[in-house]
């Protein structure tokens, strides 16, 4: 069926895209991901290259440090120290040095970064180089030694505090990220299109031989309908006729059979007749219009309760909204028909069937209720299926199976649904859902 084969494209489409807009954010964090990597590498490189400069002009700072303390003046950086590591305004806001003696008494710091966080190790810690948390960049802890020229052990000269600013760091991976979610946009959009374009040009061929499946049937059914009329006619004639009342008695039984026969073969091309026509009018809306369905209800009710007396049964309607629907009112009122019959023809003597409307938010409800054996969970959803019975070996000879298929076929070409659910009373619950009239 036409809706069917939609639906299949759009789950297709749906399914290739997002596994190619998984594919595309795999390959975006993974490359976000190295590039992160990468700079975070970067950075600490320069760290340690700025606490390795720093360590060797720790003694030189000790030194003249030692002596304008001597004189009473305060320490301060010597110019040549401030062009080796603040050579630009931009340097001096994203890096701080700090530089210590020995007995951890500071010496001089330069830069006019505020790291966020802890840029001095507890004092059990400071006699090794380790990295220290900052919330805004990166900090390094180093201590200076200095080798004997005996070759006695290391003397501790002093330590270096170094702290780099991150800021530029996270404002380039932001413009990656920015960059990364833009693309990564981009190529899902161009995923998607290029996905419809696939299943549409792979469903092509299915199409077609849908098409020509669906108008074989046509066709086959509108040929086989002239001469099965032909039989009847026949048959017809012959039942009247003076002759046959002079046959043996086993040849009007025998007419009788083929008659019933015929009529039924008549009920099933009609029924492949009209699933043809609403396969091939699935988006044919010109000839729908607005009507009440309360009306429609009315009329079925009127029209088959002789029917449900005879067999023993209550039939009742529950109109709770007054819906309208834009559609075909007769293909909607065979709808209900054969509903109102599966209902009918599975209720015990004594039973009641009931036709139910309601309206909910934006959609119909319309349901019929039986009190039969009602329908396992397992084959709710194969009773729409053409021919499908659920015990061959038990269906009645006048049913083959077309009903619910017929049903579920009007209900798709007017973008409805119909489900297969459990009665509230028990029995089973047969329950369309259309959309209401704007």
């Amino acid at each position: 069926m036409q809706p069917d084969l939609l639906l299949t494209r759009r789950r297709l489409t749906l399914r290739y895209g997002l596994f190619a807009s998984a594919l595309l954010l795999v390959f975006a964090l993974g490359v976000y991901g190295q590039v992160s990597r990468a700079r975070w590498e970067l950075q600490r490189r320069e760290v340690e290259q700025l606490a390795s400069a720093a360590a060797s002009h720790l003694s030189l700072l000790h030194h003249e440090s030692d002596e304008l303390r001597a004189r009473g003046q305060h320490p301060h950086a010597p110019v040549p120290l401030i062009t080796a590591f603040a050579t630009t305004e931009i340097h001096q806001n994203h890096q701080r040095i700090h530089w210590f003696d020995d007995q951890m008494r500071p010496i001089i710091a330069i830069g006019e970064f505020r790291p966020d966080g802890v840029t001095m190790p507890p004092p059990s810690a400071r006699r090794r180089s380790q990295w220290l948390p900052l919330r805004n960049g990166l900090a390094f802890w180093r201590p200076v030694l200095t080798r004997q020229s005996g070759g006695g052990a290391p003397q501790l000269q002093g330590y270096v505090s170094v702290a780099l600013a991150s800021a530029s760091a996270d404002a380039e991976l932001g413009r990656l990220r920015s960059g990364l979610a833009i693309g990564g946009l981009l190529a899902a959009a161009v995923a998607f299109a290029g996905s419809q374009w696939m299943v549409a040009a792979s469903l092509r061929p299915i199409r077609r031989q849908i098409e020509r499946l669906i108008r074989f049937t046509a066709d086959a059914s509108h040929e086989l309908r002239h001469p099965l009329t032909a039989v009847r006619a026949l048959i017809g004639g012959l039942r009247h006729s003076g002759p046959l009342q002079a046959c043996p008695p086993v040849v009007p039984e025998k007419l009788a059979l083929i008659d019933q026969a015929a009529t039924r073969m008549g009920v099933l091309l009609d029924d492949l007749l009209l699933l043809t026509r609403s396969d091939r009018a699935i988006d044919d809306r010109s000839a729908m219009r607005p009507f009440p369905l309360e009306d429609l209800l009315d009329d079925l009710v009127a029209l088959h309760h002789e029917q449900a007396v005879a067999l023993g049964l209550t039939l009742r309607c529950e109109i709770h909204d007054n819906a309208t629907v834009v559609g075909h009112p007769e293909r909607l009122r065979r709808l209900l028909e054969n509903l109102l019959a599966n209902a009918l023809r599975f209720s015990p003597p004594g039973g009641t069937v009931s036709l139910g409307l309601a309206v909910r938010r934006s959609r119909v409800e319309l349901w019929v209720d039986d009190q039969g054996p009602g329908i396992p969970e397992a084959q709710r959803r194969q009773v729409f299926e053409r021919f499908w019975q659920a015990d061959p070996s038990r269906s009645e000879a006048e049913h083959h199976g077309l009903g619910l298929s017929i049903a579920q076929a009007i209900a798709q070409a007017h973008r409805g649904r119909l489900l297969a659910l459990q009665a509230p009373g028990g029995g089973a619950r047969l329950l369309l859902e259309l959309p209401a009239a704007g």
